[in-house]
C-alpha cells in the first residue's frame, strides 16, 4: 500500500524451549521484523550472555519475554537481569505461563502479561 511505513520491529529473547517457539512463529509472520537480542542456546539455556553482545533495537516497538523457562530451568526476574539495558518506555510482553499466580511479580515492570494453561 502506497504510504504505509513499515512496522517497526520487535525484540524477542530466546532463552529456552518456549521462547524458542514464540520467536519462530513471530519469524513466520514479520521476518524482517524480529530481532533476536539473545539467544542462550549454547549453554542449553541455562545462562545468559554478557549484555554488551546482545543486539538491542532501542527503536523496537516491544519486547518479548519467556519468564520462566521450565525445560531447562531458566528464568528471568528482578534480580538476574539486566533491564536497565533497555528503554524505560520499552513494551515488555511477558509470557508467564509458569509463573502467574505462584510467585510474586513486579507488575510495574511489564506492559502486557499473558499465561497458557
Amino acid at each position: 500500500m502506497i504510504g504505509l511505513k513499515p512496522a517497526k520491529k520487535a525484540m524477542y529473547l530466546t532463552t529456552g524451549l518456549w521462547s524458542t517457539f514464540c520467536i519462530t512463529e513471530a519469524r513466520k509472520l514479520h521476518p524482517d521484523g524480529v530481532v533476536e537480542v539473545l539467544n542462550n542456546k549454547d549453554t542449553n539455556h541455562t545462562k545468559m550472555q554478557d549484555p554488551s553482545t546482545w543486539n538491542i533495537d532501542p527503536e523496537a516497538s516491544f519486547m518479548h519475554v519467556c519468564v520462566n523457562e521450565t525445560v531447562h530451568g531458566f528464568k528471568i526476574g528482578e534480580d538476574n537481569f539486566p533491564w536497565d539495558k533497555f528503554p524505560k518506555d520499552l513494551t515488555i510482553v511477558g509470557d508467564m505461563s509458569s509463573c502467574i499466580g505462584t510467585e510474586t511479580i513486579n507488575w510495574d515492570r511489564y506492559s502486557v502479561v499473558y499465561a497458557g494453561a
